[in-house]
């Protein structure tokens, strides 16, 4: 099983027509201040876009669910959580790098950086392969 996406299982699933405007039935339904709750202890991962594209496909709906379901497992959503902030932490790093100005400084923080993400990356990988997984989409990115 070959992994493209955790949110799409093929790549010709993806229609890659996401939105950066929510639909004008949002604000009747009260939906907007549903994707505004969601979202908004995640704003660097802008993922309204993905709230607001609609899935016409049944087998990437279905391909969602089962993701979904697996993420109701506690320790596996406590490492998904876990690898989040250390990549939230890269991503402070990188930002923090693009500000300093002494060249041995840069290189410093760059080399924690990657010392970061390396072990975000192996305790992922490790954490993945003791959780009972079920669904196609995690199974396929362990």
């Amino acid at each position: 099983m070959t992994f493209h996406s955790i949110l799409f299982e093929r790549s010709k699933d993806n229609p890659g027509n996401e939105t950066h405007m929510a639909p004008a039935c949002f604000i009747d339904l009260n939906l907007d201040q549903v994707v505004n709750a969601i979202t908004k202890d995640s704003p660097e991962y802008d993922l309204k876009p993905f709230f607001y594209s609609p899935l016409s496909d049944v087998d990437t709906i279905q391909y969602r669910h089962e993701i979904m379901q697996d993420l109701e497992n506690a320790i596996l959503l406590k490492h998904i959580k876990s690898f989040a902030q250390k990549m939230s932490e890269v991503r402070r790093n990188l930002a923090l790098i693009d500000k300093l100005t002494f060249h041995y400084h840069k290189d410093g923080w760059l080399l924690e950086t990657v010392d970061v993400y390396c072990d975000a990356a192996i305790s992922l990988a490790h954490d993945l392969a003791r959780v009972d997984l079920k669904s196609r989409g995690f199974l396929a990115f362990r």
